[in-house]
Parts: C-alpha cells; sequence; structure tokens
C-alpha cells in the first residue's frame, strides 16, 4: 500500500483555514460581494443559489463578525444591500492570499 504523503505545512494550511470565510455558502456570498461596492439581497440569492433563509443566516453571522453591513433600501422597506466592511474586505483578502499560497505550495511553486 502506498504511504500517505501531504504537502510540506500541512497543518499549518489547516489552521490557515478560518472556518468564517472557508464555509462554501459564505466563500460564495464574499466572492459575489467583494469585486462590487454592493450587492442586494435578490442578487445574492441568484448569484449564491441559497435559499433566502439560508441566506439571511449567513449574511447574519457575517455581519456579527464585523465582515459585511447591511443597509436598507430608501425606495424599498424589503429591500437591502450587502457591503464588505473595510476590515471584511481586508480579512478576505488576507484569506484569499493564503489559500493562493497554499495552490501554489501544492503544484510545487513554493509560497510566495
Amino acid at each position: 500500500m502506498p504511504e500517505e504523503r501531504s504537502p510540506a505545512g500541512a497543518g499549518f494550511f489547516a489552521s490557515a483555514l478560518l472556518p468564517l470565510f472557508h464555509e462554501p455558502a459564505r466563500l460564495a456570498i464574499l466572492s459575489a460581494l467583494a469585486p462590487a461596492e454592493y450587492v442586494d439581497f435578490s442578487t445574492l440569492l441568484r448569484l449564491t443559489g441559497l435559499s433566502k433563509s439560508a441566506l439571511s443566516k449567513h449574511i447574519a453571522v457575517l455581519q456579527e463578525k464585523g465582515v459585511v453591513a447591511v443597509h436598507q433600501i430608501v425606495s424599498d422597506k424589503r429591500g437591502r444591500r450587502i457591503v464588505v466592511t473595510d476590515q471584511g474586505r481586508a480579512d478576505f483578502n488576507a484569506y484569499l492570499n493564503t489559500l493562493e499560497n497554499m495552490v501554489r505550495s501544492v503544484r510545487g511553486r513554493g509560497g510566495d
């Protein structure tokens, strides 16, 4: 039976995968929000494919951690705009950099 191998630093990588961002639904939400100034709730529903309740729950978690802010749309009482906070954007970018370094390491290109 072949010996199992893991990339150098695998323990570091596992600890670097922040559950707040690595959870698939939240990763999808943040990936949709990151390039935009804001995204409205209905557009996030369409982009992520999540149910209304699931999207609401994940946004609430991200909002509680200060990653996103939710603003009511004045002209639409039910409408909400979701924005990534400055700190949330910095933290998410750091997380993405960690993922990129992991991929480079696994592919044998170093982690720089």
